[in-house]
Protein backbone atom coordinates (compact mmCIF):
# COMPACT_ATOMS: atom_id res chain seq x y z
CA UNK A 1 0.00 0.00 0.00
CA UNK A 2 1.04 3.28 -1.02
CA UNK A 3 2.20 5.77 1.75
CA UNK A 4 -0.57 8.04 1.27
CA UNK A 5 -3.24 5.64 1.00
CA UNK A 6 -2.13 4.80 4.30
CA UNK A 7 -2.00 8.02 5.59
CA UNK A 8 -5.47 8.76 5.02
CA UNK A 9 -6.84 5.50 6.22
CA UNK A 10 -4.66 6.69 9.19
CA UNK A 11 -6.41 9.90 9.65
CA UNK A 12 -9.77 8.62 8.85
CA UNK A 13 -9.16 5.94 11.64
CA UNK A 14 -8.01 9.00 13.93
CA UNK A 15 -10.88 11.20 13.06
CA UNK A 16 -8.37 14.08 12.69
CA UNK A 17 -9.62 17.40 12.68
CA UNK A 18 -6.85 20.18 12.78
CA UNK A 19 -4.07 20.23 10.89
CA UNK A 20 -1.69 19.50 13.44
CA UNK A 21 -2.94 16.59 13.66
CA UNK A 22 -2.73 15.96 10.04
CA UNK A 23 0.86 17.13 10.03
CA UNK A 24 1.71 14.59 12.80
CA UNK A 25 0.21 11.71 11.10
CA UNK A 26 2.29 12.49 7.78
CA UNK A 27 5.30 13.16 9.72
CA UNK A 28 5.21 9.30 11.52
CA UNK A 29 4.51 7.33 8.67
CA UNK A 30 6.79 9.26 6.44
CA UNK A 31 9.42 8.10 8.51
CA UNK A 32 8.58 4.78 8.61
CA UNK A 33 8.38 4.58 4.95
CA UNK A 34 11.80 6.58 4.79
CA UNK A 35 10.35 9.28 2.70
CA UNK A 36 9.51 12.64 2.84
CA UNK A 37 5.92 13.88 3.57
CA UNK A 38 3.41 14.06 0.49
CA UNK A 39 1.70 17.45 -0.31
CA UNK A 40 -1.94 17.50 0.24
CA UNK A 41 -3.01 17.38 -2.96
CA UNK A 42 -1.79 14.04 -3.55
CA UNK A 43 -3.58 12.76 -0.20
CA UNK A 44 -6.54 13.89 -2.02
CA UNK A 45 -5.96 12.59 -4.93
CA UNK A 46 -5.54 9.05 -2.82
CA UNK A 47 -8.41 9.81 -1.04
CA UNK A 48 -10.32 9.82 -4.04
CA UNK A 49 -9.30 7.06 -5.65
CA UNK A 50 -10.70 4.66 -2.30
CA UNK A 51 -13.74 6.81 -2.13
CA UNK A 52 -14.28 5.43 -6.21
CA UNK A 53 -12.60 1.88 -5.05
CA UNK A 54 -15.38 2.19 -2.27
CA UNK A 55 -12.62 0.90 0.35
CA UNK A 56 -13.67 4.03 2.59
CA UNK A 57 -16.74 6.42 2.83
CA UNK A 58 -17.02 9.97 2.25
CA UNK A 59 -15.06 12.21 5.07
CA UNK A 60 -16.81 16.09 4.46
CA UNK A 61 -14.15 16.58 7.53
CA UNK A 62 -11.39 15.12 6.16
CA UNK A 63 -12.02 16.74 2.52
CA UNK A 64 -11.82 20.22 4.29
CA UNK A 65 -8.68 19.40 5.87
CA UNK A 66 -7.13 18.41 2.91
CA UNK A 67 -8.34 21.24 0.97
CA UNK A 68 -5.98 23.66 -0.04
CA UNK A 69 -5.93 27.60 -0.86
CA UNK A 70 -9.68 27.11 0.58
CA UNK A 71 -10.23 31.01 0.21
CA UNK A 72 -10.75 30.12 -3.74
CA UNK A 73 -14.71 28.54 -2.63
CA UNK A 74 -15.84 30.36 1.00
CA UNK A 75 -17.65 32.70 -0.61
CA UNK A 76 -20.12 29.36 -2.50
CA UNK A 77 -18.66 29.35 -6.15
CA UNK A 78 -14.96 27.93 -7.83
CA UNK A 79 -14.02 30.78 -9.50
CA UNK A 80 -11.88 30.53 -12.90
CA UNK A 81 -10.30 32.87 -14.53
CA UNK A 82 -9.50 33.09 -17.84
CA UNK A 83 -7.72 35.54 -20.71
CA UNK A 84 -8.55 36.60 -23.95
CA UNK A 85 -5.62 36.70 -26.72
CA UNK A 86 -3.58 39.92 -27.67
CA UNK A 87 -5.56 42.40 -29.34
CA UNK A 88 -5.45 46.12 -30.34
CA UNK A 89 -6.68 48.12 -27.71
CA UNK A 90 -8.60 51.61 -28.05
CA UNK A 91 -6.98 52.73 -25.01
CA UNK A 92 -4.45 55.35 -24.81
CA UNK A 93 -3.53 54.92 -20.60
CA UNK A 94 -0.70 56.69 -19.62
CA UNK A 95 0.00 53.87 -16.43
CA UNK A 96 -1.10 50.64 -18.87
CA UNK A 97 1.58 48.58 -19.59
CA UNK A 98 1.84 47.09 -23.34
CA UNK A 99 3.36 43.66 -24.11
CA UNK A 100 3.35 42.23 -27.01
CA UNK A 101 2.57 38.62 -25.91
CA UNK A 102 -0.15 39.37 -23.86
CA UNK A 103 -3.62 41.38 -23.90
CA UNK A 104 -3.42 45.28 -22.95
CA UNK A 105 -2.50 46.10 -19.63
CA UNK A 106 -1.58 42.36 -18.01
CA UNK A 107 1.81 41.44 -17.94
CA UNK A 108 2.69 37.56 -18.23
CA UNK A 109 3.96 37.09 -14.54
CA UNK A 110 0.61 37.48 -13.35
CA UNK A 111 -1.09 34.22 -11.99
CA UNK A 112 -4.28 34.07 -14.25
CA UNK A 113 -1.99 35.79 -17.40
CA UNK A 114 0.59 33.27 -17.00
CA UNK A 115 -1.64 30.24 -16.95
CA UNK A 116 -3.18 32.11 -20.00
CA UNK A 117 0.35 32.36 -21.86
CA UNK A 118 1.26 29.17 -20.83
CA UNK A 119 -1.89 27.67 -23.09
CA UNK A 120 -1.67 30.05 -25.59
CA UNK A 121 -4.85 31.79 -24.60
CA UNK A 122 -6.78 28.90 -25.55
CA UNK A 123 -10.68 29.07 -23.88
CA UNK A 124 -11.12 25.45 -23.58
CA UNK A 125 -7.45 24.51 -22.25
CA UNK A 126 -7.91 27.40 -19.63
CA UNK A 127 -10.99 26.10 -18.06
CA UNK A 128 -10.27 22.48 -18.56
CA UNK A 129 -7.32 22.89 -16.76
CA UNK A 130 -8.56 25.00 -13.75
CA UNK A 131 -10.96 22.66 -12.95
CA UNK A 132 -9.04 20.15 -12.85
CA UNK A 133 -6.68 21.61 -10.55
CA UNK A 134 -9.64 22.82 -8.15
CA UNK A 135 -10.35 19.18 -8.03
CA UNK A 136 -7.07 18.09 -6.95
CA UNK A 137 -6.73 20.80 -4.55
CA UNK A 138 -10.26 19.22 -3.09
CA UNK A 139 -12.76 22.11 -4.52
CA UNK A 140 -16.33 21.61 -5.93
CA UNK A 141 -16.74 22.45 -9.16
CA UNK A 142 -20.09 22.46 -9.53
CA UNK A 143 -20.79 26.19 -9.41
CA UNK A 144 -18.62 28.26 -11.32
CA UNK A 145 -17.83 31.71 -11.60
CA UNK A 146 -16.04 32.32 -14.96
CA UNK A 147 -14.22 35.93 -15.75
CA UNK A 148 -13.02 36.72 -18.58
CA UNK A 149 -10.07 39.05 -18.67
CA UNK A 150 -7.92 40.35 -21.22
CA UNK A 151 -7.87 43.73 -23.55
CA UNK A 152 -11.50 45.82 -24.52
CA UNK A 153 -13.74 42.62 -24.73
CA UNK A 154 -16.17 44.83 -26.80
CA UNK A 155 -13.06 45.78 -29.73
CA UNK A 156 -12.57 42.19 -30.17
CA UNK A 157 -14.28 40.44 -33.24
CA UNK A 158 -18.13 39.66 -32.30
CA UNK A 159 -17.47 36.23 -33.53
CA UNK A 160 -13.99 35.50 -31.24
CA UNK A 161 -15.97 36.99 -28.48
CA UNK A 162 -19.30 33.88 -28.98
CA UNK A 163 -16.84 31.56 -29.75
CA UNK A 164 -14.51 32.17 -27.14
CA UNK A 165 -17.62 32.08 -24.64
CA UNK A 166 -18.88 28.91 -26.24
CA UNK A 167 -15.75 26.95 -25.73
CA UNK A 168 -15.72 27.92 -22.15
CA UNK A 169 -19.00 26.40 -21.76
CA UNK A 170 -17.92 23.21 -23.51
CA UNK A 171 -15.13 22.68 -21.40
CA UNK A 172 -17.05 22.88 -18.65
CA UNK A 173 -19.00 20.52 -20.13
CA UNK A 174 -16.39 18.52 -20.65
CA UNK A 175 -17.58 18.13 -24.72
CA UNK A 176 -15.97 19.58 -27.28
CA UNK A 177 -18.65 20.46 -30.29
CA UNK A 178 -18.34 20.56 -33.78
CA UNK A 179 -17.93 24.10 -35.53
CA UNK A 180 -21.31 25.25 -36.27
CA UNK A 181 -21.04 28.59 -37.34
CA UNK A 182 -21.10 31.72 -35.10
CA UNK A 183 -23.02 31.08 -32.44
CA UNK A 184 -24.41 28.18 -32.99
CA UNK A 185 -22.33 26.17 -30.67
CA UNK A 186 -22.41 28.97 -27.58
CA UNK A 187 -26.35 28.03 -27.74
CA UNK A 188 -25.84 24.23 -27.69
CA UNK A 189 -23.55 24.77 -25.27
CA UNK A 190 -24.88 26.83 -22.77
CA UNK A 191 -28.33 24.39 -23.36
CA UNK A 192 -26.11 21.28 -21.67
CA UNK A 193 -24.93 23.41 -19.14
CA UNK A 194 -27.70 24.03 -17.49
CA UNK A 195 -27.45 20.25 -16.51
CA UNK A 196 -23.82 19.40 -16.84
CA UNK A 197 -21.69 18.66 -13.62
CA UNK A 198 -20.00 21.83 -13.89
CA UNK A 199 -22.19 24.53 -14.23
CA UNK A 200 -21.16 28.45 -15.08
CA UNK A 201 -23.52 30.34 -12.92
CA UNK A 202 -21.84 33.58 -13.70
CA UNK A 203 -20.05 34.64 -16.23
CA UNK A 204 -18.41 38.43 -15.68
CA UNK A 205 -16.78 40.66 -18.36
CA UNK A 206 -14.80 43.56 -18.31
CA UNK A 207 -15.88 46.97 -20.52
CA UNK A 208 -14.75 50.90 -20.75
CA UNK A 209 -17.83 52.68 -19.65
CA UNK A 210 -17.81 54.33 -23.59
CA UNK A 211 -18.13 50.75 -25.04
CA UNK A 212 -21.64 50.10 -22.83
CA UNK A 213 -24.46 50.34 -25.30
CA UNK A 214 -27.73 49.08 -26.14
CA UNK A 215 -26.53 46.99 -28.71
CA UNK A 216 -23.52 45.82 -26.64
CA UNK A 217 -26.08 44.94 -23.71
CA UNK A 218 -28.08 42.95 -25.33
CA UNK A 219 -25.21 40.62 -27.07
CA UNK A 220 -23.32 40.18 -23.61
CA UNK A 221 -26.76 38.49 -22.77
CA UNK A 222 -26.91 36.13 -25.45
CA UNK A 223 -23.26 34.84 -23.86
CA UNK A 224 -24.83 34.47 -20.86
CA UNK A 225 -23.29 37.48 -18.53
CA UNK A 226 -24.23 38.46 -15.59
CA UNK A 227 -22.00 41.06 -14.30
CA UNK A 228 -19.64 43.76 -15.71
CA UNK A 229 -16.37 44.81 -14.51
CA UNK A 230 -16.30 48.49 -15.78
CA UNK A 231 -12.91 50.34 -15.25
CA UNK A 232 -13.81 53.47 -14.11
CA UNK A 233 -10.69 54.69 -11.75
CA UNK A 234 -11.93 57.78 -10.72
CA UNK A 235 -14.89 60.39 -10.93
CA UNK A 236 -12.77 63.31 -11.97
CA UNK A 237 -13.01 64.53 -15.75
CA UNK A 238 -9.89 66.73 -15.03
CA UNK A 239 -7.61 63.44 -14.33
CA UNK A 240 -9.70 60.93 -16.77
CA UNK A 241 -8.00 63.65 -19.39
CA UNK A 242 -5.00 63.96 -17.74
CA UNK A 243 -4.65 60.16 -17.73
CA UNK A 244 -5.83 59.81 -21.00
CA UNK A 245 -8.75 57.39 -20.08
CA UNK A 246 -11.22 58.38 -23.17
CA UNK A 247 -14.01 58.31 -21.33
CA UNK A 248 -15.93 60.79 -19.12
CA UNK A 249 -18.23 60.55 -15.65
CA UNK A 250 -21.30 61.20 -17.73
CA UNK A 251 -20.15 57.77 -19.74
CA UNK A 252 -19.71 55.94 -16.09
CA UNK A 253 -22.95 57.45 -14.98
CA UNK A 254 -25.14 56.44 -18.40
CA UNK A 255 -23.41 52.98 -18.39
CA UNK A 256 -23.87 52.23 -14.86
CA UNK A 257 -27.68 52.69 -15.30
CA UNK A 258 -28.08 51.01 -18.66
CA UNK A 259 -26.31 47.99 -17.12
CA UNK A 260 -28.59 47.96 -14.47
CA UNK A 261 -31.60 48.26 -16.28
CA UNK A 262 -30.73 44.98 -17.94
CA UNK A 263 -30.39 43.76 -14.12
CA UNK A 264 -26.35 43.21 -14.53
CA UNK A 265 -23.90 43.30 -11.47
CA UNK A 266 -21.48 46.23 -11.42
CA UNK A 267 -18.23 46.30 -9.99
CA UNK A 268 -15.87 49.52 -10.40
CA UNK A 269 -12.52 48.77 -11.09
CA UNK A 270 -11.60 52.09 -8.82
CA UNK A 271 -7.64 53.43 -9.05
CA UNK A 272 -6.09 55.92 -5.86
CA UNK A 273 -2.80 57.56 -6.57
CA UNK A 274 -3.35 58.80 -9.36
CA UNK A 275 -1.52 61.55 -11.16
CA UNK A 276 -2.94 65.08 -9.73
CA UNK A 277 -4.41 63.10 -7.18
CA UNK A 278 -4.01 63.81 -3.56
CA UNK A 279 -4.94 61.05 -0.84
CA UNK A 280 -7.99 63.95 0.76
CA UNK A 281 -8.94 64.43 -3.32
CA UNK A 282 -8.85 60.00 -3.51
CA UNK A 283 -11.03 60.05 -0.04
CA UNK A 284 -13.54 62.94 -1.50
CA UNK A 285 -14.16 61.21 -4.94
CA UNK A 286 -14.72 57.92 -3.03
CA UNK A 287 -17.37 59.29 -0.73
CA UNK A 288 -19.57 61.06 -3.59
CA UNK A 289 -19.16 57.36 -5.60
CA UNK A 290 -21.41 56.36 -2.51
CA UNK A 291 -23.58 59.99 -2.01
CA UNK A 292 -24.15 60.45 -5.79
CA UNK A 293 -27.22 58.50 -7.17
CA UNK A 294 -25.68 58.06 -10.50
CA UNK A 295 -23.09 55.80 -9.09
CA UNK A 296 -23.48 53.77 -5.92
CA UNK A 297 -21.75 50.32 -7.66
CA UNK A 298 -22.64 46.87 -5.87
CA UNK A 299 -18.80 45.99 -6.10
CA UNK A 300 -15.55 47.34 -6.35
CA UNK A 301 -11.97 46.82 -6.88
CA UNK A 302 -9.08 48.79 -5.45
CA UNK A 303 -6.53 48.81 -7.79
CA UNK A 304 -3.70 51.05 -6.51
CA UNK A 305 -1.70 52.87 -9.26
CA UNK A 306 2.04 51.64 -10.06
CA UNK A 307 4.49 52.55 -12.18
CA UNK A 308 5.11 50.12 -14.53
CA UNK A 309 8.67 50.62 -17.36
CA UNK A 310 7.50 51.27 -20.75
CA UNK A 311 4.60 53.11 -20.19
CA UNK A 312 4.02 56.92 -20.22
CA UNK A 313 3.69 57.50 -16.50
CA UNK A 314 6.76 56.35 -16.09
CA UNK A 315 8.44 58.97 -18.01
CA UNK A 316 6.62 61.46 -16.04
CA UNK A 317 8.25 59.62 -12.93
CA UNK A 318 11.35 59.80 -14.47
CA UNK A 319 11.31 63.51 -14.84
CA UNK A 320 9.41 64.28 -11.46
CA UNK A 321 6.55 64.83 -13.03
CA UNK A 322 4.89 62.27 -10.50
CA UNK A 323 5.18 60.83 -7.34
CA UNK A 324 3.20 57.58 -6.37
CA UNK A 325 1.14 57.57 -2.95
CA UNK A 326 3.52 55.74 -0.35
CA UNK A 327 2.42 52.17 1.35
CA UNK A 328 1.67 54.25 4.66
CA UNK A 329 -0.73 56.44 3.24
CA UNK A 330 -2.21 54.10 0.76
CA UNK A 331 -3.02 52.02 3.90
CA UNK A 332 -4.45 54.98 5.99
CA UNK A 333 -6.25 56.16 2.74
CA UNK A 334 -7.65 52.70 1.93
CA UNK A 335 -8.79 51.94 5.95
CA UNK A 336 -11.15 55.15 5.72
CA UNK A 337 -12.39 54.15 2.90
CA UNK A 338 -13.46 50.66 3.92
CA UNK A 339 -14.51 52.98 6.53
CA UNK A 340 -17.49 54.21 4.22
CA UNK A 341 -18.42 51.12 1.69
CA UNK A 342 -22.11 50.59 2.51
CA UNK A 343 -23.41 47.46 3.80
CA UNK A 344 -24.58 46.43 0.13
CA UNK A 345 -21.23 46.82 -1.41
CA UNK A 346 -18.72 43.99 -1.89
CA UNK A 347 -14.83 45.05 -1.68
CA UNK A 348 -13.60 42.07 -3.98
CA UNK A 349 -9.84 42.91 -4.19
CA UNK A 350 -7.46 45.31 -3.00
CA UNK A 351 -4.43 45.47 -5.18
CA UNK A 352 -3.61 44.00 -8.57
CA UNK A 353 -1.14 40.20 -8.63
CA UNK A 354 1.35 42.62 -10.17
CA UNK A 355 5.09 41.06 -9.29
CA UNK A 356 7.12 43.34 -7.42
CA UNK A 357 9.82 43.21 -10.03
CA UNK A 358 7.50 44.59 -12.70
CA UNK A 359 6.78 47.93 -10.33
CA UNK A 360 9.39 50.19 -10.90
CA UNK A 361 7.52 52.77 -8.36
CA UNK A 362 4.60 52.27 -6.12
CA UNK A 363 3.13 49.44 -3.62
CA UNK A 364 4.91 46.38 -4.02
CA UNK A 365 3.32 44.79 -0.50
CA UNK A 366 1.28 41.50 -1.97
CA UNK A 367 -0.31 41.32 1.35
CA UNK A 368 -1.82 44.62 1.46
CA UNK A 369 -5.46 43.53 2.62
CA UNK A 370 -4.07 41.55 5.40
CA UNK A 371 -1.96 44.22 6.86
CA UNK A 372 -4.85 46.86 6.27
CA UNK A 373 -7.40 44.08 8.12
CA UNK A 374 -5.01 43.74 11.40
CA UNK A 375 -4.46 47.60 11.76
CA UNK A 376 -8.53 47.87 11.55
CA UNK A 377 -8.72 45.29 14.15
CA UNK A 378 -5.94 46.91 16.34
CA UNK A 379 -7.89 50.54 16.20
CA UNK A 380 -11.42 48.85 17.09
CA UNK A 381 -12.25 49.57 13.20
CA UNK A 382 -14.90 47.24 11.14
CA UNK A 383 -15.38 47.57 7.67
CA UNK A 384 -19.36 46.59 6.35
CA UNK A 385 -18.78 45.58 3.21
CA UNK A 386 -19.96 42.11 2.37
CA UNK A 387 -16.47 40.30 1.70
CA UNK A 388 -16.09 41.11 5.51
CA UNK A 389 -19.16 39.94 6.83
CA UNK A 390 -19.60 36.67 4.66
CA UNK A 391 -19.86 33.41 6.91
CA UNK A 392 -17.15 32.09 4.73
CA UNK A 393 -14.85 34.81 5.93
CA UNK A 394 -15.95 34.35 8.99
CA UNK A 395 -13.25 31.35 10.69
CA UNK A 396 -13.36 32.02 14.01
CA UNK A 397 -16.87 33.15 14.17
CA UNK A 398 -18.88 30.96 12.04
CA UNK A 399 -18.75 27.78 15.29
CA UNK A 400 -20.34 30.29 17.58
CA UNK A 401 -23.10 32.19 14.64
CA UNK A 402 -24.22 28.65 13.45
CA UNK A 403 -26.92 28.31 16.10
CA UNK A 404 -28.01 31.88 16.09
CA UNK A 405 -30.98 33.14 14.86
CA UNK A 406 -31.23 34.97 11.45
CA UNK A 407 -32.91 37.51 10.26
CA UNK A 408 -34.01 39.27 7.11
CA UNK A 409 -32.79 42.80 6.16
CA UNK A 410 -34.08 45.06 3.73
CA UNK A 411 -31.64 48.58 2.67
CA UNK A 412 -33.41 50.36 -0.27
CA UNK A 413 -30.85 52.39 -1.91
CA UNK A 414 -32.06 55.46 -5.03
CA UNK A 415 -29.54 54.61 -8.39
CA UNK A 416 -29.83 56.82 -11.47
CA UNK A 417 -33.07 54.80 -13.56
CA UNK A 418 -34.74 53.19 -10.51
CA UNK A 419 -34.72 52.07 -7.40
CA UNK A 420 -32.44 49.29 -5.62
CA UNK A 421 -33.17 46.87 -2.72
CA UNK A 422 -30.74 44.85 -0.88
CA UNK A 423 -32.97 41.80 0.90
CA UNK A 424 -30.45 40.14 3.12
CA UNK A 425 -29.81 37.14 5.47
CA UNK A 426 -27.73 38.26 8.42
CA UNK A 427 -27.16 37.84 12.09
CA UNK A 428 -29.03 40.07 14.44
CA UNK A 429 -26.01 42.54 15.39
CA UNK A 430 -25.47 42.42 10.64
CA UNK A 431 -21.68 40.90 11.49
CA UNK A 432 -22.29 38.35 9.38
CA UNK A 433 -24.33 37.48 6.44
CA UNK A 434 -25.21 34.40 5.22
CA UNK A 435 -27.46 35.34 1.99
CA UNK A 436 -28.56 38.02 -0.29
CA UNK A 437 -30.52 39.45 -2.83
CA UNK A 438 -30.18 42.17 -5.45
CA UNK A 439 -34.35 43.32 -6.68
CA UNK A 440 -34.02 46.54 -9.04
CA UNK A 441 -37.64 48.15 -8.97
CA UNK A 442 -36.72 50.94 -13.31
CA UNK A 443 -38.74 54.08 -12.82
CA UNK A 444 -42.17 53.61 -14.86
CA UNK A 445 -40.99 56.35 -16.64
CA UNK A 446 -37.77 56.55 -18.23
CA UNK A 447 -35.70 59.56 -17.65
CA UNK A 448 -36.19 63.00 -19.35
CA UNK A 449 -33.86 63.47 -21.44
CA UNK A 450 -33.17 59.35 -21.68
CA UNK A 451 -30.03 57.47 -21.09
CA UNK A 452 -30.03 56.04 -24.59
CA UNK A 453 -31.93 55.54 -27.57
CA UNK A 454 -34.67 52.40 -27.82
CA UNK A 455 -36.19 52.64 -24.01
CA UNK A 456 -36.24 49.17 -23.14
CA UNK A 457 -32.43 48.21 -24.59
CA UNK A 458 -33.33 45.40 -26.93
CA UNK A 459 -34.73 43.58 -24.32
CA UNK A 460 -38.34 43.19 -24.44
CA UNK A 461 -38.88 39.99 -22.32
CA UNK A 462 -37.93 42.33 -19.57
CA UNK A 463 -39.97 45.44 -20.11
CA UNK A 464 -42.08 46.41 -17.09
CA UNK A 465 -40.48 43.54 -14.98
CA UNK A 466 -38.49 44.15 -11.05
CA UNK A 467 -35.21 42.90 -11.69
CA UNK A 468 -33.33 40.18 -9.62
CA UNK A 469 -29.77 41.14 -10.24
CA UNK A 470 -28.15 39.24 -7.55
CA UNK A 471 -29.15 35.87 -5.84
CA UNK A 472 -26.09 34.65 -3.76
CA UNK A 473 -26.28 32.65 -0.71
CA UNK A 474 -22.13 32.49 1.27
CA UNK A 475 -20.20 29.78 2.97
CA UNK A 476 -18.44 26.53 1.95
CA UNK A 477 -19.35 25.36 -1.83
CA UNK A 478 -21.94 22.76 -1.56
CA UNK A 479 -22.21 20.57 -4.62
CA UNK A 480 -25.74 20.90 -6.16
CA UNK A 481 -28.67 19.14 -4.68
CA UNK A 482 -26.84 18.28 -1.47
CA UNK A 483 -26.51 19.25 1.89
CA UNK A 484 -23.61 19.02 3.92
CA UNK A 485 -23.25 19.87 7.91
CA UNK A 486 -22.76 23.18 8.71
CA UNK A 487 -23.02 24.45 5.71
CA UNK A 488 -24.91 27.47 4.55
CA UNK A 489 -25.81 26.75 1.56
CA UNK A 490 -28.94 25.00 0.19
CA UNK A 491 -30.95 25.75 3.73
CA UNK A 492 -33.86 27.96 1.99
CA UNK A 493 -32.17 31.41 2.23
CA UNK A 494 -32.86 31.63 -1.58
CA UNK A 495 -36.27 30.95 -1.78
CA UNK A 496 -37.08 33.10 1.30
CA UNK A 497 -35.29 36.09 -0.32
CA UNK A 498 -37.22 35.48 -3.41
CA UNK A 499 -40.10 35.69 -2.26
CA UNK A 500 -39.71 38.73 -0.47
CA UNK A 501 -38.55 39.99 -3.71
CA UNK A 502 -41.48 39.21 -5.51
CA UNK A 503 -43.57 41.19 -2.35
CA UNK A 504 -42.13 44.31 -2.51
CA UNK A 505 -42.06 44.21 -6.42
CA UNK A 506 -45.97 43.49 -6.03
CA UNK A 507 -46.70 45.94 -3.96
CA UNK A 508 -44.88 48.71 -6.07
CA UNK A 509 -46.74 47.53 -8.79
CA UNK A 510 -44.99 45.29 -10.88
CA UNK A 511 -46.82 42.59 -12.82
CA UNK A 512 -43.91 40.48 -13.46
CA UNK A 513 -40.54 39.50 -12.36
CA UNK A 514 -37.17 38.81 -14.39
CA UNK A 515 -34.06 37.16 -13.38
CA UNK A 516 -30.79 37.56 -15.05
CA UNK A 517 -29.70 33.91 -14.31
CA UNK A 518 -26.49 32.65 -15.02
CA UNK A 519 -26.95 29.97 -17.70
CA UNK A 520 -26.09 26.78 -14.73
CA UNK A 521 -28.98 28.36 -12.29
CA UNK A 522 -31.83 28.60 -14.78
CA UNK A 523 -32.76 24.81 -13.19
CA UNK A 524 -32.97 26.38 -9.90
CA UNK A 525 -35.52 29.22 -10.85
CA UNK A 526 -38.15 26.56 -13.04
CA UNK A 527 -38.22 25.19 -9.22
CA UNK A 528 -39.13 28.44 -8.22
CA UNK A 529 -41.83 29.33 -11.18
CA UNK A 530 -39.95 30.73 -13.26
CA UNK A 531 -39.71 30.13 -17.52
CA UNK A 532 -36.69 31.05 -19.72
CA UNK A 533 -37.92 34.54 -22.09
CA UNK A 534 -34.86 35.73 -24.06
CA UNK A 535 -32.53 35.60 -22.13
CA UNK A 536 -33.77 36.00 -18.78
CA UNK A 537 -36.09 33.79 -16.44
CA UNK A 538 -39.16 35.92 -16.18
CA UNK A 539 -42.02 35.07 -13.86
CA UNK A 540 -45.68 36.59 -13.68
CA UNK A 541 -46.17 37.73 -9.98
Amino acid sequence: MSLSKKIILQLLKEKAADKSKLNDVKRLLSSSFQKSPPSNMELFKSYRNLLQKKKIKASPGLEKLLKTREIRTLSGVAIITVLTKPYPCPGKCVYCPSDSRMPKSYLPKEPAAARGLALKFNPYKQVAKRIEMLQLNGHNTDKIELIVKGGTWSSYPKKYREWFIGRCFEAANNSPLRRRGAGGDLIMAQKINETAKNRIIGLTLELRPDSVMPEEVAHLRKLGCTRIEMGVQTIDDKILKLIRRGHNTKQVAEATALLRNAGFKVDYHLMPGLPGVSPKKDLENFKEIFKNPAYRPDMIKIYPCSVIPQTPLHSWWKKGQYKPISTKALIDLIIKMKLLVPRYVRISRIIRDIPGDDIACGNVVTNLRELIKQKMKKQGLKCKCIRCREIGHQFKKTRKQKNKKTKLFIDKYKTLGGDEYFISIEDAKRETIFAFARLRLPEITPPNPPLHKGGNIGLPEIKGAGLIRELHTYGHLVPVEKRLKGASQHLGFGKTLMKEAEKIARKNGFKKMAVISGIGVRAYYRKLGYGLSGTYMVKNI
